[in-house]
Protein backbone atom coordinates (compact mmCIF):
# COMPACT_ATOMS: atom_id res chain seq x y z
CA UNK A 1 0.00 0.00 0.00
CA UNK A 2 1.51 2.96 -1.14
CA UNK A 3 1.18 6.16 1.51
CA UNK A 4 0.39 10.15 0.44
CA UNK A 5 4.30 11.00 1.26
CA UNK A 6 5.59 8.10 -1.23
CA UNK A 7 2.55 9.29 -3.96
CA UNK A 8 3.38 12.46 -3.69
CA UNK A 9 7.58 11.45 -4.07
CA UNK A 10 6.09 9.61 -7.10
CA UNK A 11 4.44 12.42 -8.43
CA UNK A 12 7.82 14.63 -7.91
CA UNK A 13 9.72 11.56 -9.66
CA UNK A 14 7.27 11.81 -12.81
CA UNK A 15 7.47 15.46 -13.25
CA UNK A 16 11.46 15.63 -13.04
CA UNK A 17 12.29 13.09 -15.20
CA UNK A 18 10.41 11.03 -18.07
CA UNK A 19 11.91 8.20 -20.28
CA UNK A 20 15.16 9.88 -19.56
CA UNK A 21 14.09 13.62 -20.46
CA UNK A 22 14.76 15.84 -17.76
CA UNK A 23 11.91 18.58 -17.44
CA UNK A 24 11.53 21.40 -15.34
CA UNK A 25 8.82 24.18 -14.96
CA UNK A 26 9.49 27.59 -16.44
CA UNK A 27 7.46 30.27 -14.67
CA UNK A 28 9.54 33.46 -15.17
CA UNK A 29 8.05 35.20 -18.22
CA UNK A 30 11.01 36.29 -20.30
CA UNK A 31 12.67 32.70 -20.00
CA UNK A 32 9.18 31.31 -21.34
CA UNK A 33 8.90 33.83 -24.01
CA UNK A 34 12.52 33.21 -25.13
CA UNK A 35 11.83 29.10 -25.12
CA UNK A 36 8.71 29.59 -26.93
CA UNK A 37 10.91 31.79 -29.48
CA UNK A 38 13.54 29.57 -29.60
CA UNK A 39 11.47 26.54 -30.24
CA UNK A 40 9.85 28.12 -32.73
CA UNK A 41 13.17 29.29 -34.66
CA UNK A 42 14.61 25.84 -34.12
CA UNK A 43 11.65 24.48 -35.73
CA UNK A 44 11.69 26.88 -39.05
CA UNK A 45 16.03 25.26 -38.87
CA UNK A 46 14.59 21.84 -38.95
CA UNK A 47 12.12 22.13 -41.37
CA UNK A 48 15.06 23.88 -43.31
CA UNK A 49 17.33 20.54 -42.56
CA UNK A 50 14.96 18.06 -43.90
CA UNK A 51 13.95 20.48 -47.22
CA UNK A 52 17.72 20.66 -47.83
CA UNK A 53 16.87 20.47 -51.59
CA UNK A 54 14.39 22.72 -51.37
CA UNK A 55 16.34 25.37 -49.47
CA UNK A 56 19.74 25.21 -51.02
CA UNK A 57 17.63 26.37 -54.62
CA UNK A 58 15.85 29.00 -52.35
CA UNK A 59 19.12 30.50 -51.36
CA UNK A 60 21.22 29.94 -54.70
CA UNK A 61 18.54 31.19 -57.26
CA UNK A 62 18.99 34.63 -56.08
CA UNK A 63 23.21 33.94 -57.03
CA UNK A 64 22.44 32.47 -60.20
CA UNK A 65 19.89 35.51 -61.29
CA UNK A 66 22.84 37.98 -60.25
CA UNK A 67 25.38 36.07 -62.18
CA UNK A 68 23.44 36.25 -65.21
CA UNK A 69 22.72 39.96 -64.28
CA UNK A 70 26.88 40.47 -64.58
CA UNK A 71 26.98 38.32 -67.45
CA UNK A 72 24.66 40.84 -69.51
CA UNK A 73 26.49 43.70 -68.13
CA UNK A 74 29.91 42.37 -69.08
CA UNK A 75 28.22 41.68 -72.99
CA UNK A 76 26.29 44.79 -73.53
CA UNK A 77 28.26 46.53 -76.16
CA UNK A 78 29.08 50.16 -75.15
CA UNK A 79 28.95 52.91 -78.36
CA UNK A 80 32.65 54.14 -78.78
CA UNK A 81 34.17 56.02 -81.81
CA UNK A 82 34.24 54.48 -85.16
CA UNK A 83 37.44 52.47 -86.30
CA UNK A 84 39.86 53.78 -89.34
CA UNK A 85 37.98 52.18 -92.41
CA UNK A 86 40.37 50.89 -95.02
CA UNK A 87 38.56 52.22 -98.43
CA UNK A 88 39.09 49.65 -101.11
CA UNK A 89 37.45 47.06 -102.70
CA UNK A 90 37.53 45.05 -100.62
CA UNK A 91 34.59 45.81 -98.89
CA UNK A 92 32.47 44.56 -101.98
CA UNK A 93 31.77 41.67 -103.22
CA UNK A 94 33.79 41.27 -106.50
CA UNK A 95 32.70 43.72 -108.03
CA UNK A 96 32.89 44.91 -111.85
CA UNK A 97 35.44 47.37 -112.35
CA UNK A 98 35.45 48.92 -116.07
CA UNK A 99 38.04 50.28 -118.30
CA UNK A 100 38.56 51.71 -121.25
CA UNK A 101 42.43 53.20 -123.00
CA UNK A 102 41.59 56.16 -125.59
CA UNK A 103 44.46 57.81 -127.84
CA UNK A 104 47.95 56.45 -128.22
CA UNK A 105 47.77 52.32 -127.38
CA UNK A 106 51.49 52.74 -126.56
CA UNK A 107 50.79 55.47 -124.15
CA UNK A 108 47.20 54.58 -122.93
CA UNK A 109 47.57 50.80 -122.91
CA UNK A 110 49.86 50.39 -120.28
CA UNK A 111 48.34 52.66 -117.93
CA UNK A 112 44.97 51.16 -118.55
CA UNK A 113 46.99 47.32 -118.19
CA UNK A 114 48.49 49.01 -114.75
CA UNK A 115 44.84 49.80 -112.86
CA UNK A 116 43.13 46.61 -114.39
CA UNK A 117 46.12 44.72 -112.51
CA UNK A 118 45.31 46.97 -109.43
CA UNK A 119 41.55 46.42 -109.96
CA UNK A 120 42.12 42.36 -110.11
CA UNK A 121 42.98 41.81 -106.58
CA UNK A 122 39.74 42.83 -105.08
CA UNK A 123 37.69 43.08 -108.21
CA UNK A 124 36.27 42.16 -111.78
CA UNK A 125 38.19 44.01 -114.25
CA UNK A 126 36.42 44.49 -117.45
CA UNK A 127 37.57 46.05 -120.59
CA UNK A 128 34.66 48.61 -122.66
CA UNK A 129 36.83 48.19 -125.63
CA UNK A 130 38.09 51.59 -126.26
CA UNK A 131 34.33 52.95 -126.12
CA UNK A 132 33.39 56.11 -124.60
CA UNK A 133 33.43 55.85 -120.61
CA UNK A 134 30.39 57.49 -119.81
CA UNK A 135 28.06 56.00 -122.71
CA UNK A 136 28.98 52.23 -121.51
CA UNK A 137 28.43 53.05 -117.64
CA UNK A 138 24.80 54.98 -119.08
CA UNK A 139 24.00 52.16 -121.29
CA UNK A 140 24.84 49.21 -117.72
CA UNK A 141 22.56 51.43 -116.02
CA UNK A 142 19.87 51.63 -118.00
CA UNK A 143 19.87 47.61 -118.16
CA UNK A 144 19.45 47.51 -114.51
CA UNK A 145 19.68 50.48 -111.55
CA UNK A 146 19.89 48.11 -108.98
CA UNK A 147 23.09 45.96 -110.47
CA UNK A 148 24.32 49.21 -111.93
CA UNK A 149 24.51 50.17 -108.18
CA UNK A 150 25.43 47.66 -106.65
CA UNK A 151 28.18 46.32 -109.00
CA UNK A 152 29.49 49.16 -110.68
CA UNK A 153 31.11 51.31 -108.48
CA UNK A 154 34.30 52.80 -109.90
CA UNK A 155 36.04 52.74 -113.28
CA UNK A 156 39.17 54.23 -115.29
CA UNK A 157 39.65 55.53 -118.78
CA UNK A 158 43.61 56.10 -119.88
CA UNK A 159 44.12 58.87 -122.64
CA UNK A 160 47.27 58.60 -124.25
CA UNK A 161 46.86 61.50 -126.41
CA UNK A 162 48.94 64.57 -125.47
CA UNK A 163 50.36 63.97 -121.61
CA UNK A 164 48.93 60.47 -120.34
CA UNK A 165 46.43 60.60 -118.22
CA UNK A 166 44.21 58.19 -116.31
CA UNK A 167 40.77 59.43 -115.23
CA UNK A 168 39.21 57.88 -112.47
CA UNK A 169 35.26 57.67 -112.77
CA UNK A 170 32.87 57.03 -109.61
CA UNK A 171 29.45 56.23 -108.71
CA UNK A 172 28.29 58.81 -106.35
CA UNK A 173 25.15 56.44 -104.75
CA UNK A 174 28.16 55.39 -102.35
CA UNK A 175 30.19 58.53 -100.61
CA UNK A 176 33.27 56.31 -100.15
CA UNK A 177 33.43 54.93 -103.95
CA UNK A 178 35.42 58.89 -104.69
CA UNK A 179 37.65 57.82 -102.43
CA UNK A 180 37.91 54.48 -103.46
CA UNK A 181 38.53 55.70 -107.14
CA UNK A 182 41.00 57.89 -106.41
CA UNK A 183 43.21 55.24 -104.34
CA UNK A 184 42.71 53.07 -107.47
CA UNK A 185 43.97 55.72 -109.72
CA UNK A 186 46.91 56.47 -107.43
CA UNK A 187 48.39 53.26 -107.50
CA UNK A 188 48.18 51.87 -111.33
CA UNK A 189 50.16 55.58 -111.70
CA UNK A 190 52.28 54.30 -109.00
CA UNK A 191 52.52 50.73 -110.60
CA UNK A 192 53.00 52.27 -113.95
CA UNK A 193 56.12 54.75 -112.42
CA UNK A 194 57.94 52.48 -110.41
CA UNK A 195 58.33 48.79 -110.85
CA UNK A 196 58.29 46.79 -107.32
CA UNK A 197 55.38 45.82 -104.81
CA UNK A 198 54.18 49.11 -103.92
CA UNK A 199 51.04 50.38 -103.14
CA UNK A 200 49.15 53.19 -101.29
CA UNK A 201 46.49 52.73 -99.02
CA UNK A 202 43.36 55.32 -98.22
CA UNK A 203 42.35 54.95 -94.85
CA UNK A 204 39.37 57.41 -93.54
CA UNK A 205 39.34 58.31 -90.46
CA UNK A 206 35.70 59.44 -88.74
CA UNK A 207 35.68 62.32 -86.54
CA UNK A 208 34.94 62.02 -83.33
CA UNK A 209 31.57 61.89 -81.86
CA UNK A 210 30.96 65.23 -80.26
CA UNK A 211 30.38 66.41 -76.47
CA UNK A 212 26.79 65.52 -76.90
CA UNK A 213 26.62 62.77 -78.68
CA UNK A 214 28.89 61.05 -76.21
CA UNK A 215 26.93 62.38 -73.41
CA UNK A 216 23.99 61.49 -74.70
CA UNK A 217 25.21 57.19 -75.35
CA UNK A 218 26.51 57.77 -72.22
CA UNK A 219 23.07 57.99 -70.76
CA UNK A 220 21.35 55.78 -73.05
CA UNK A 221 24.10 52.92 -71.91
CA UNK A 222 23.40 54.09 -68.08
CA UNK A 223 20.38 53.99 -68.40
CA UNK A 224 20.22 50.58 -70.32
CA UNK A 225 22.48 48.90 -67.45
CA UNK A 226 20.18 49.84 -64.86
CA UNK A 227 17.29 48.43 -66.14
CA UNK A 228 18.94 44.87 -67.18
CA UNK A 229 20.71 44.51 -63.37
CA UNK A 230 18.25 45.80 -61.39
CA UNK A 231 15.29 44.01 -63.29
CA UNK A 232 17.29 40.21 -63.50
CA UNK A 233 18.97 40.57 -59.75
CA UNK A 234 15.32 42.16 -58.37
CA UNK A 235 13.47 38.87 -60.23
CA UNK A 236 15.90 36.46 -57.96
CA UNK A 237 14.98 38.06 -55.16
CA UNK A 238 11.49 38.17 -55.80
CA UNK A 239 11.67 34.41 -55.39
CA UNK A 240 13.29 34.49 -52.64
CA UNK A 241 11.10 36.42 -50.78
CA UNK A 242 7.86 34.64 -52.34
CA UNK A 243 8.76 31.51 -51.27
CA UNK A 244 9.38 32.38 -47.31
CA UNK A 245 4.98 32.13 -47.23
CA UNK A 246 5.39 28.55 -48.24
CA UNK A 247 6.13 27.58 -44.82
CA UNK A 248 3.57 29.64 -42.86
CA UNK A 249 0.94 28.86 -45.50
CA UNK A 250 1.67 24.78 -44.71
CA UNK A 251 1.28 25.72 -41.44
CA UNK A 252 -1.70 27.16 -41.75
CA UNK A 253 -3.02 24.77 -43.98
CA UNK A 254 -2.46 21.45 -41.34
CA UNK A 255 -3.65 22.94 -38.04
CA UNK A 256 0.40 22.90 -37.01
CA UNK A 257 -0.45 26.63 -36.62
CA UNK A 258 -3.40 26.54 -34.40
CA UNK A 259 -1.99 23.55 -32.26
CA UNK A 260 1.20 25.71 -31.11
CA UNK A 261 -1.10 28.61 -30.44
CA UNK A 262 -3.44 26.66 -28.43
CA UNK A 263 0.01 24.56 -26.47
CA UNK A 264 0.67 27.90 -25.19
CA UNK A 265 2.80 30.07 -28.27
CA UNK A 266 1.96 33.44 -28.53
CA UNK A 267 1.52 35.31 -31.94
CA UNK A 268 4.00 37.58 -31.08
CA UNK A 269 6.99 34.59 -30.82
CA UNK A 270 5.45 32.89 -33.70
CA UNK A 271 5.75 35.54 -36.17
CA UNK A 272 9.26 37.15 -34.45
CA UNK A 273 10.87 33.62 -35.13
CA UNK A 274 9.76 33.52 -38.83
CA UNK A 275 10.49 37.04 -39.42
CA UNK A 276 14.11 36.28 -37.69
CA UNK A 277 14.34 33.34 -39.80
CA UNK A 278 13.43 34.58 -42.92
CA UNK A 279 15.60 37.78 -42.35
CA UNK A 280 18.88 34.93 -41.93
CA UNK A 281 17.68 33.30 -44.91
CA UNK A 282 17.52 37.12 -46.88
CA UNK A 283 21.01 38.20 -45.39
CA UNK A 284 23.15 35.12 -46.89
CA UNK A 285 22.25 35.62 -50.43
CA UNK A 286 22.18 39.40 -49.95
CA UNK A 287 25.61 38.61 -49.17
CA UNK A 288 26.49 36.47 -51.69
CA UNK A 289 25.02 38.82 -54.55
CA UNK A 290 27.33 41.51 -53.23
CA UNK A 291 30.63 39.18 -53.54
CA UNK A 292 29.45 38.66 -57.17
CA UNK A 293 29.25 41.81 -57.66
CA UNK A 294 32.24 42.42 -56.55
CA UNK A 295 33.74 39.77 -58.02
CA UNK A 296 32.71 40.70 -61.84
CA UNK A 297 33.73 44.22 -61.08
CA UNK A 298 30.71 45.93 -62.54
CA UNK A 299 31.68 49.48 -62.18
CA UNK A 300 28.41 51.12 -61.36
CA UNK A 301 28.36 48.86 -58.48
CA UNK A 302 31.46 47.58 -56.97
CA UNK A 303 32.83 51.24 -56.04
CA UNK A 304 33.13 52.55 -52.71
CA UNK A 305 30.21 54.07 -51.53
CA UNK A 306 27.78 52.33 -54.06
CA UNK A 307 28.53 49.04 -52.85
CA UNK A 308 25.47 46.65 -52.41
CA UNK A 309 23.56 49.50 -52.74
CA UNK A 310 21.80 47.42 -55.41
CA UNK A 311 20.17 45.69 -52.46
CA UNK A 312 18.52 48.28 -51.26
Amino acid sequence: MISLDNIGQVCIIWRVAVFGVQFRRNTNVASLAFQRFYAMLLKHALHSWRNRLVTIVQLLLPIIFAILACVSVLTVPKEKDPPPLLLSLSNFDKPTVPYTSTGAKSVAQPLADSYSAVATKHGEPVDAGGSNMDDYLLKMADRSLDDYNQLYTVAATANGSGSAALTGHFNNFGLHSIAISLSLVDNAILNHAVRGQYRIETINHPLPRSVNTRTDDAKVYAVGIFATFSLTVSFGVAFLIASFVVFVVNQRANNAKHSQFVSGVDAVCYWLAAFVWDLISFALPSVLIIVVILAFQINTYSEWPVVGYVEI
